[in-house]
């Protein structure tokens, strides 16, 4: 870890995704009690937040073609910067009682499609500016951003939502997005790092640039890896937002927390991202199959401990032992993913993970807010406790496809495509 943070332009990138991610965690929070308060409606304000999804489904492929041979660093930087300006709108009409659950899914709309921009750019700037020999070093600290977020961003947030108001919360939001903005700007200009693409001739743009972003797709299915790999990205992704969403109605409705303890019980996921950050070093010679199977039954596990439970200490540990499992695969799948795929096709490959991605995440954001309505929270956690489990079971049979995660390498196909 110390290897990849001696390098500077890993460290802005470092502290624009820490603030990044740290914004998300305190909007994950503000936002559904919104929306919630105003609404009374799981489904309404579930909804409400798969609005910022949708862009993904609509728009990834495309975006990610686009993103290859531009200067990733002004986009990301472009991005977080325009972010910010729609976060501060929202809470200007929020203080200004101009605004109901149509236009703040319309906010979310355009936000959600700046974050998928950047989102994409600075994805595909990982493997150049750390090295492909340091990809799991360079997810580790990135996800050790995401474990500090998590143990500050919900209980700041709840803090601020009980002895403030969502408006100050999400000013605060929109000054991280800027500071987020600033930090990726003082990485070097791109040209210094390896060109993906070398330009190609005028003829023919729009089937050329159709060809690229269908190319993505196809190498998702080339060989069993990238299946594996992009199974298991779907599911984390969708346990992510349905956990995360259905344990917010769960704790709001049927514990009647406030939002002060809610912010606690997020997070303690951060907690247990911790444990993971440190512990998944011991296990970089294991085989990367099996590794992310049995983090998801460990995550499985921890859904399991918040569903048996009344006692907030006990939920706070299962939110914990949830978040370890479920964070050290995620550092798992990042790496494996980049690892796999050649670097001419990061940014079109990355893109349309998160077209496959985004349409579970938007299933999950649905269901964490229909389960709910029509029964109860404890069923959708029980439901996501299944989800983890049987495909975790199912992916350990086929070890045979995985090597020993340091032993990671680009796979690329027999002919050109």
């Amino acid at each position: 870890m110390r290897t990849v943070l001696t390098n500077k332009d890993f460290r802005w990138m470092w502290g624009s995704e820490f603030l990044s991610i740290l914004n998300g965690r305190l909007r994950e929070l503000v936002i559904p009690l919104i929306v919630l308060g105003l609404t009374s409606s799981p489904l309404i304000t579930a909804l409400v937040a798969l609005s910022q999804q949708i862009g993904t489904i609509l728009f990834a492929i495309p975006i990610g073609t686009w993103v290859e041979n531009k200067n990733k660093v002004r986009v990301a930087g472009g991005c977080h910067f325009l972010y910010g300006i729609g976060v501060f709108i929202l809470a200007f009409l929020i203080a200004t009682n101009n605004v109901n659950a149509v236009i703040i899914a319309s906010l979310l709309f355009i936000m959600g499609l700046l974050a998928l921009i950047s989102r994409t750019a600075f994805t595909s700037m990982i493997p150049a500016v750390a090295g492909r020999e340091n990809l799991l070093r360079a997810h580790t600290n990135i996800e050790a951003a995401d474990a500090i977020a998590t143990v500050i961003g919900p209980a700041l947030g709840g803090v601020l939502l009980a002895k403030t108001d969502s408006e100050l919360t999400l000013v605060i939001c929109a000054a991280l997005s800027l500071f987020s903005a600033l930090f990726i700007v003082f990485i070097r200009k791109e040209q210094d790092y390896i060109k993906t693409e070398t330009k190609k001739s005028e003829k023919n743009k729009l089937n050329a640039f159709l060809g690229k972003s269908l190319d993505g797709l196809k190498i998702l299915i080339d060989n069993p890896q990238q299946l594996i790999s992009t199974l298991a990205m779907c599911i984390l992704g969708f346990t992510t937002v349905f956990i995360t969403l259905t344990i917010i109605f769960y704790a709001r409705i049927t514990m009647e927390l406030s939002e002060g303890l809610i912010g606690i019980l997020l997070s303690s996921a951060g907690v247990g991202n911790i444990a993971g950050i440190f512990l998944i070093n011991k296990f970089k010679n294991k085989n990367w199959i099996t590794l992310i199977s049995l983090l998801m039954i460990i995550s499985g596990i921890g859904i399991l401990m918040i569903t048996v439970t009344n006692t907030f200490i006990m939920m706070c540990l299962g939110m914990a032992v949830f978040d370890c499992g479920l964070s050290m695969a995620f550092i798992v799948q990042g790496a494996v993913h980049q690892g796999i795929t050649p670097n001419e096709f990061l940014s079109r490959v990355r893109s349309s993970t998160y077209v496959i991605g985004g349409i579970f995440t938007m299933l999950g954001t649905f269901l964490a807010g229909a389960i709910p309505e029509l029964f109860t929270g404890k069923i959708a956690l029980i439901i996501g406790t299944v989800i983890l489990l049987i495909p975790a079971f199912i992916m350990i049979g086929f070890g045979k496809f995985g090597v020993e995660l340091n032993k990671v390498r680009p796979i690329y196909k027999s002919s050109k495509m």
